[in-house]
């Protein structure tokens, strides 16, 4: 137990208790005494008064000097501080955040119970610690985070109910979120002690990885210098208050529950249609990677509409990633689902991964060509790249002229090509502005028409954000080859590091832009298909080389068809962003223009929602804040119209908690203390807490100090 002072800077007007002592001292009078004959016989009986006088000035000169300090100590606001001082019932007002994980890491098990529940525990003797009238703030830590009881409940039972009413979910974690969420609620909270527990297994990702992609305060947090209203303080920032009417800081208790590390889980499938022979051959890549410390060799297990249709196996080494191939062949005519499985491991949620495939649907490309007269130009390459077979069943190319492209219906085309086309007018910039911002695709092929100051000027920085920094020629060609291996746009195209069929490129040009994804590249020289997203939403792909005999062997190799057709249907959009929605995010499916009607959504985990119809570039629908894995059915007066995907984010298949070195500074304004499994957290908090303040104490007796000078000071009986 301990004293401390939570405006230590008043102890300083104690020294007003002086000033009654010292008033006494300068107003004493000398008076000479000289004696009569005929008072002899009073003098005895004036020297018992002198004493009472005496006695009471002095009474009064202590009483006046104490009512001072009793003042001075109050306005210091003393408080006890230690186990005893701060236990259940004697502790002063508090208010507690509670941060608990509910992450799809959280179904962990161990010892017969799962991380959460554990989690939930916990929670419970946290709020064992509170008495009647603390105030207590609940957050989940899954992204996104979710304040339960965002107005506070000032009863210990009402938090054991949202306690018990909270769910392991599937979605990541995001601590320095929920912490950040925790703060704002508390930062409205004037009681003394104010505190933080987050309740979890600390995994890395969620820390490291999280969505906010730092462990620092967010730009759009209060300022770090006055994180808790205003306290400050030396080591301990819980004992600062340097002003009257401030507050000691949030103090932040981290809580770590272990379980199993090693996991194996599918992070990615890619599912890609394979042109040419079987119709409705679609090709199924998956990546399986493998977080235990030990090598492993398992099936992965093909599944489409609720059927397996494959198995493969995978031998991974620890902390390595592996694929798995498959092929199938489907109805196109309508929507199919399926999914990737593993054996069940320590985390049964990301054992699955899955996937949609729609329907072979004819989608117009408009493709935008130089005005003038050219029979063999870029268009004509990429046209037929696009409907080899002159039949318009999968892409309906339809080609105009640049100088007519202000004048084209936008809706009517999700992707539009400009095949080396110069300059545009102004009409054609705005109609490509707004396609890209309206959530459309394009595909801009740069070749001998190009005007580098034109493109430089107007349209590649505010799209690609790139710049073009010159022509680069090599007559004697340079092999094509992918930038990263695995890409999804070239999977079943690369054999080995080199594609499948030789590539020479003889120009190209050199380019220079930072927020890129790169596809293809000349070894030493550059990328070659580089591919960035617009704020609208719309992809932007610019392929650096031109489709035509004189730049390139593309038109005459068996490449260019595959990648043409990959490139254009990732450009649409379309079920690729159905297929590659995470838990926590909005999920989003094409429908027909046609489709009229409420948009019922049936979830995987059974009952049903209404989805929001959009026409934003493409029309659709959308599912907001989708909370589970699974497919989702979407249909208009009971008729299926679209399927979606939803998956696990891959980033909470990593279990591994957070390094104790990388502690420090994760919490942005709030020190976090690791509390130790051998220690009681009853013991670690109550220790810390703040007990009774003392100063109405004070305050009772100054008024009483301040009424018995008051009666002292008329009072004859002394």
């Amino acid at each position: 137990m301990g004293l401390t002072f939570l405006n230590g800077a008043f102890l300083i007007a104690a020294l007003a208790a002086l000033v009654p002592i010292v008033i006494h001292l300068i107003s004493r009078r000398r008076v000479e005494t000289i004696d009569f004959s005929s008072l002899r016989f009073l003098k005895e009986l004036e020297r018992k008064r002198i004493r009472r006088v005496r006695l009471r000035q002095i009474l009064l000169l202590i009483i006046r000097s104490l009512i001072l300090l009793a003042v001075a100590l109050a306005l210091a606001r003393p408080t006890l501080r230690g186990r005893f001082a701060g236990g259940a019932g004697a502790h002063a007002k508090t208010s507690v955040a509670i941060v608990l994980d509910e992450s799809a890491s959280m179904s962990r098990r161990i010892d017969g119970d799962d991380l959460f529940t554990q989690a939930v525990a916990v929670g419970e003797r946290i709020a064992d610690l509170l008495d009647e009238g603390d105030q207590a703030f609940l957050v989940t830590a899954g992204a996104p985070p979710v304040s339960v009881l965002a107005d506070g409940t000032y009863s210990p039972d009402a938090l054991r109910e949202a306690l018990g009413g909270l769910a392991v979910s599937a979605a990541a974690t995001d601590y320095p979120e929920a912490i950040d969420s925790a703060l704002g609620l508390l930062r409205g909270s004037r009681n003394l002690n104010r505190e933080i527990y987050v309740v979890g297994d600390l995994q890395r990702t969620g820390w490291i990885g999280s969505a906010r992609e730092d462990a620092g305060p967010r730009s759009d947090a209060a300022p770090a210098a006055d994180p808790t209203g205003g306290a400050t303080g030396g080591d301990d920032p819980a004992d600062a208050a340097s002003e009257p009417g401030d507050v000691p800081a949030v103090r932040g208790y981290l809580i770590p529950l272990t379980g199993p590390e090693g996991n194996l889980g599918v992070v990615g499938v890619e599912v890609a249609r394979k042109h040419g022979g079987t119709a409705g051959l679609f090709s199924f890549s998956s990546e399986v990677r493998n977080w235990s410390r030990r090598s492993v060799e398992m099936p992965v297990k093909l599944f489409v509409d609720g059927v397996q249709v494959g198995q493969a196996g995978v031998e991974l080494e620890p902390g390595a990633a592996g694929t798995a191939r498959f092929a199938a062949a489907v109805d196109e005519s309508k929507w199919h689902a399926g999914w990737i499985e593993l054996p069940d491991d320590a985390l049964p949620t990301d054992n699955r991964r899955y996937f949609t495939i729609p329907p072979a649907r004819r989608v117009e490309i408009l493709v935008v060509r130089p005005d003038g007269e050219d029979p063999r130009d870029d268009a004509y390459y990429l046209v037929r790249a696009l409907d080899p077979a002159g039949d318009g069943m999968r892409f309906a190319p339809a080609v105009v002229e640049a100088s007519a492209l202000g004048s084209q219906e936008r809706r009517r085309f999700p992707v539009a090509v400009l095949a080396d086309v110069g300059r545009l007018d102004r009409a054609g910039e705005r109609w490509i502005e707004e396609h890209v911002e309206d959530g459309g695709g394009l595909l801009i092929v740069l070749g001998s028409r190009t005007d580098m100051r034109y493109w430089n000027a107007e349209l590649l920085p505010g799209l690609l954000g790139a710049t073009l920094r010159g022509l680069v020629e090599r007559p004697a060609g340079v092999r094509l080859a992918p930038s990263a291996v695995g890409h999804p746009l070239l999977s079943g195209l690369v054999v080995g590091e080199r594609l499948i069929d030789d590539v020479s490129v003889r120009r190209a040009f050199d380019v220079e832009a930072n927020l890129r994804e790169d596809v293809l590249e000349l070894p030493g020289l550059g990328p070659v298909l580089v591919l960035g997203r617009t704020d609208g939403g719309g992809e932007v792909a610019a392929l650096l080389t031109g489709v035509d005999p004189t730049w390139s062997d593309l038109p005459q190799s068996g490449f260019l068809v595959p990648l043409v057709h990959r490139l254009v249907g990732r450009l649409e959009g379309g079920h690729a962003r159905a297929s590659r929605t995470l838990v926590g995010e909005d999920l989003f499916v094409p429908i027909e223009e046609t489709a009229r009607g409420r948009i019922d959504v049936e979830l995987p985990g059974g009952g049903t929602a209404i989805a929001e119809a959009r026409a934003v570039g493409r029309r659709g629908a959308v599912l907001a804040g989708v909370r589970e894995p699974g497919i989702y059915r979407f249909a208009i007066d009971a008729v299926p119209i679209a399927l979606g995907a939803v998956n696990v984010d891959p980033r909470e298949s990593d279990l591994a908690p957070v390094a104790a070195a990388e502690i420090e500074g994760l919490g942005g304004d709030v020190k976090l203390t690791v509390v130790s499994p051998d220690r009681p957290l009853e013991e670690e908090v109550l220790e810390a807490r703040h007990g009774r303040e003392l100063w109405r104490l004070f305050v009772y007796a100054a008024l009483v100090l301040i009424a018995l000078e008051m009666l002292l000071a008329r009072s004859r009986l002394i």
